[in-house]
């Protein structure tokens, strides 16, 4: 059961009828355009678990939010590293954009193409410069992809131009699902509107913190749920509330 301490409210059965539908509901994107970081940690933030991946962080209401949340944007951003250490497949709604500077996908879990045989699905986009054009197509060849060509200073990509660029596209709500290198660009330059935050109680020891080299940043709760086992499911928002 899911205990809903901020607001108060009614505690939720993630098993009942309709409590996707609630969630959805409590998962709202309010404003557009919007950025939304959502992320697993353990008590002592790290971004991984002994299995030296997310997985073994997260939990079967987790994944459920992780869905939810995704429903409720426009497009999944990740970085290139989230792509080969998790294993990451296409969302089923929602389009997945990779960033990588170097285009170098290596490794990745991808199908040719995506959803049941028929079916589109929803696409991979790249996100690179443009030296790293070639190694996209290289390194996706025979996968179904499109690629974004941003500013650059070679080394890495402009991550006011990465979002400006999905903006374009029409990709106004998006949600990013890591990793921490990502995660801390676009913190630091000031583009996260909200963070969804998951806290597993546990305390891994050693790997990935979840936010690393990241300035000092106010943030103000929106919503608070708690699980039976004391899992934490928190809404924070790095804007001013009216």
């Amino acid at each position: 059961m899911l205990q809903r301490l901020l607001p108060p409210g009614p505690e939720l059965d993630p098993d009942a009828p309709g409590a996707r539908s609630e969630l959805l509901a409590a998962y709202a994107v309010e404003r557009s355009p919007h950025v939304r970081l959502n992320v697993v940690t353990s008590v002592d933030g790290r971004a991984v678990g002994e299995d030296g991946t997310s997985e073994s962080l997260t939990t079967r209401t987790d994944r459920m939010l992780l869905g939810v949340i995704r429903q409720a944007c426009d497009a999944v951003l990740v970085g290139a590293a989230t792509v080969r250490t998790e294993g990451l497949g296409r969302p089923r709604r929602t389009p997945l954009v990779v960033l990588s500077a170097s285009g170098d996908l290596t490794g990745h879990g991808f199908t040719a193409h995506a959803g049941a045989p028929g079916e589109r699905g929803a696409p991979v986009l790249v996100v690179t410069t443009p030296r790293g054009t070639s190694t996209v197509a290289r390194t996706l060849s025979g996968v179904d992809h499109e690629v974004i060509v941003v500013e650059s200073d070679d080394a890495q990509c402009d991550p006011v131009s990465v979002i400006e660029a999905l903006r374009q596209r029409g990709m106004n709500r998006i949600v990013v699902e890591g990793g921490p290198s990502l995660a801390a660009s676009l913190l630091n330059a000031g583009l996260i509107d909200e963070i969804c935050l998951t806290v597993v109680p546990r305390i891994v020891g050693s790997g990935i913190p979840i936010f690393d080299g990241v300035r000092t940043t106010a943030m103000t709760p929106l919503q608070l749920l708690v699980e039976d086992d004391g899992v934490q499911y928190g809404r924070w928002s790095l804007r001013e509330e009216p």
